[in-house]
């Protein structure tokens, strides 16, 4: 039997909220655990909202938080399509606190694949926290449909081109999923709730709809797109 998403579904006007109290619980429990925690950070519109939230809630404890990234564009951290320039924008608007850890992967080099094993290098064995979001053909961070990327047995973190602009790109690997203690799925709207519907219905074919790798994370959704699953 393949796995099945733990679903959480919120109205949209409460989205933030729940996605805020399901993450949280899960990054203090490694806070107390072991005294800190590694979240890795996802691009998208859904994501920056989130970040807007933490940024004006602060849900936790920033010093006790080692930031990664899932993937990054190949520009430069000030450029508007920079992941890394995003995050710095909405979760940090009045910069990073003091005591605050952020690891992301330079894309601005030239040597992409120099580039990738020095964020290789500087990841843990497994991430505590992964946050990703679905796009409407199924990618999840930077693994695209039919990509060779989805491949890789061997590279935590590796150069891909994407079909849409910036092409160049890094990403993590599949690697990096199946090894993260906990992932969280960002999906909202009839466009990725039908996509994921199509994920569930054939779930053993990850070469099509890469958000199948993550059949086993919780999945956060609006009830648009909780609507499609039914």
């Amino acid at each position: 039997m393949p796995p099945k998403p733990r679903i959480i579904t919120s109205s949209l006007e409460n989205w933030c909220k729940s996605a805020t109290d399901a993450i949280g619980s899960a990054v203090r429990l490694n806070i107390k655990e072991k005294g800190e925690c590694s979240l890795m950070l996802t691009g998208g519109n859904t994501a920056k909202q989130l970040y807007k939230h933490w940024a004006s809630t602060t849900p936790w404890n920033h010093s006790k938080i080692k930031y990664y990234f899932g993937d990054e564009r190949c520009v430069p951290p000030d450029n508007e399509g920079s992941n890394y320039g995003m995050v710095k924008q909405n979760l940090f608007p009045n910069g990073i606190p003091d005591g605050c850890t952020i690891i992301r992967i330079k894309g601005e080099m030239p040597d992409l694949l120099g580039s990738a094993r020095i964020y290789e290098q500087k990841l843990p064995e497994s991430i505590d926290i992964l946050l990703l979001t679905v796009g409407p053909d199924g990618h999840i961070s930077s693994l695209f449909p039919d990509s060779i990327a989805l491949q890789e047995k061997s590279k935590s973190v590796i150069p891909v081109e994407s079909p849409k602009p910036p092409h160049k790109r890094l990403t993590i690997s599949k690697l990096v999923i199946k090894s993260a203690k906990s992932t969280f799925l960002f999906a909202r709207g009839e466009e990725k709730g039908r996509i994921l519907a199509k994920a569930l219905e054939q779930p053993y074919n990850t070469r099509a709809l890469p958000v199948r790798l993550v059949l086993g994370s919780t999945w956060i959704l609006d009830s648009v797109a909780s609507e499609q699953l039914e």
